[in-house]
């Protein structure tokens, strides 16, 4: 199938890019994780269990022992009914957006659901020998009103999600990667799910609708993609380990669809009929993604009220030391590639923000004299708080280089652009171990990359709060810092 035909299948259901204005513009729409809003609806079914058992008490018990009974032991086997029928439906997938969406198909399955985890329940409450508290009538009172409540939340839930696909909050912006007869048939399979954009197709070797595999990273790093399906009807393992790896410098899923080959696959899943390994994650997603913003948002600004005297006292040293302004500006690369400006204590007598920037090194005539100390202790990096609280850097992350820098080792490292899946940090895993200063020899970032990439991988919370309780003894001041 030719190129051209391929372009006019995917019409109208599935949207094919305008390579320019892509690359040109920047992304404005706010993006939610579907598992987010699957969560919340996950929420509101406890809280309509709990509900439901209120409820039963008002309809059965209230009637017939004139309101006598107190309400929180209602409440408390509300809560636990609640937890029940949460994992029974997660176990049975029923609070997939797909299920919601079938709802009408899966009203029965999940009656049962709901019915076995009261059966579990009153197990439970017998084993506990609680079981006598409750009355009978109230259990099965409470039993039909938490099926009604549930079932008749299903087509509200369905409309949200819909809602929210339509509207390109959750929608999965995919692009597809491979030879002509594999992306036919993979463009076919995707043309009436709900939820899903095919945003392109394009080619691993050859031409495509959209563009090659340059196009697809260009209209990556401008966010217009949250996963890419590689679809290769005859490809050999090694052409197919090249494009993942080519792949890696966007924060996006990239699954294979299908194929067998002894590539180690991160997970499984089900796209409709179709069976999908996953062989790269998004870094820091869904809920993680939620608390990094709010530990930055909410860490910066304490450190800011702290630093505040301190940062007037050091902006009055540089006035008075050297002519200049007091802030020193510089591109860099932050998340996915996009230029920012980062904002540090001008520490010399230039400012180099060109194609050709020279590192600091030791005794450089450039530095002044509060400059040295500046740099020796970290200190003239305090302004970059105020890129974290503008959303362009994170507290905790591989540290920015200038764009010159980057085009360089970029050229000479391989994966050194994967440190872009993630927001650029003040201090990170690399300066708590002692890689921090000149990087003259290209060991020393090659293993300051590889501490990069090791954070990236490997984060959570926990190793964020012990990167920054470190920081002040092992990362503010070092030999290697100029």
């Amino acid at each position: 199938m030719s190129s051209r035909s391929l372009a006019a299948s995917l019409k109208p259901w599935a949207t094919t890019v305008d390579l320019a204005p892509l690359v040109a513009s920047q992304p404005t729409d706010t993006r939610v994780p579907a598992r987010i809003v699957v969560d919340f609806i996950a929420l509101i079914d406890i809280a309509l269990v709990v509900l439901a058992a209120v409820l039963a008490k008002q309809l059965y018990i209230t009637p017939l022992f004139e309101d006598k009974q107190i309400l929180e032991p209602y409440l408390l086997a509300g809560f636990a009914g609640g937890i029940f029928v949460h994992y029974m439906t997660r176990a049975r997938q029923l609070h997939e957006p797909s299920a919601i969406f079938a709802w009408r198909n899966r009203v029965g399955e999940h009656l049962l659901a709901i019915s076995l985890s009261f059966l579990m329940l009153i197990a439970v409450a017998f084993l506990l020998k609680v079981s006598a508290s409750y009355s009978r009538g109230w259990l099965l009172t409470w039993l039909l009103v938490s099926m009604s409540l549930l079932t008749a939340s299903r087509p509200a839930f369905a409309y949200l999600l819909g809602w929210l696909a339509d509207t390109g909050y959750t929608t999965r912006r995919i692009a597809v990667v491979g030879d002509d007869e594999a992306c036919r048939s993979l463009v076919q399979s995707l043309r009436d799910m709900r939820g899903l954009r095919v945003v392109g197709v394009f080619a691993a070797t050859g031409d495509a609708p959209n563009g090659t595999i340059a196009d697809l990273i260009a209209v990556g790093q401008r966010n217009h993609i949250d996963e890419v399906l590689i679809a290769w009807s005859d490809a050999p393992l090694q052409s197919t380990a090249r494009l993942v790896d080519e792949l890696r410098v966007l924060p996006v899923d990239v699954w294979l669809c299908p194929a067998e080959f002894s590539m180690p696959v991160l997970s499984s899943s089900r796209l409709g009929e179709l069976s999908l390994l996953q062989v790269h994650t998004k870094p820091i997603r869904d809920w993680g993604c939620v608390l990094k913003l709010i530990f930055d948002y909410f860490g910066g600004a304490i450190c800011l009220l702290l630093f505040a005297p301190l940062m007037l006292v050091i902006a009055t040293a540089i006035k008075i030391d050297s002519e200049g302004p007091i802030f020193f500006r510089q591109r860099r690369h932050g998340f996915n590639h996009r230029i920012i400006h980062v904002y540090k204590f001008r520490t010399m007598t230039v400012a180099e923000n060109g194609d050709r920037v020279d590192q600091a090194c030791k005794d450089d005539p450039r530095v002044t004299r509060i400059g040295r100390f500046l740099r020796r202790t970290s200190l003239d990096e305090l302004p970059q708080l105020f890129n974290v609280l503008n959303g362009e850097m994170s507290l905790v992350g591989p540290r920015p280089h200038a764009l010159a820098h980057n085009q360089h080792y970029r050229e000479r490292l391989a994966r050194y652009a994967n440190r872009h899946c993630v927001k650029p940090g003040m201090t990170g895993w690399a300066q708590i171990n002692g890689l921090r200063g000149p990087t003259e020899d290209p060991e020393k970032m090659r293993m300051r990359v590889r501490m990069d990439l090791y954070y990236i991988e490997n984060w959570s919370m926990w190793l964020d709060l012990k990167i920054i309780a470190a920081t002040p003894f092992v990362g503010f001041i070092h030999r290697n810092a100029l």
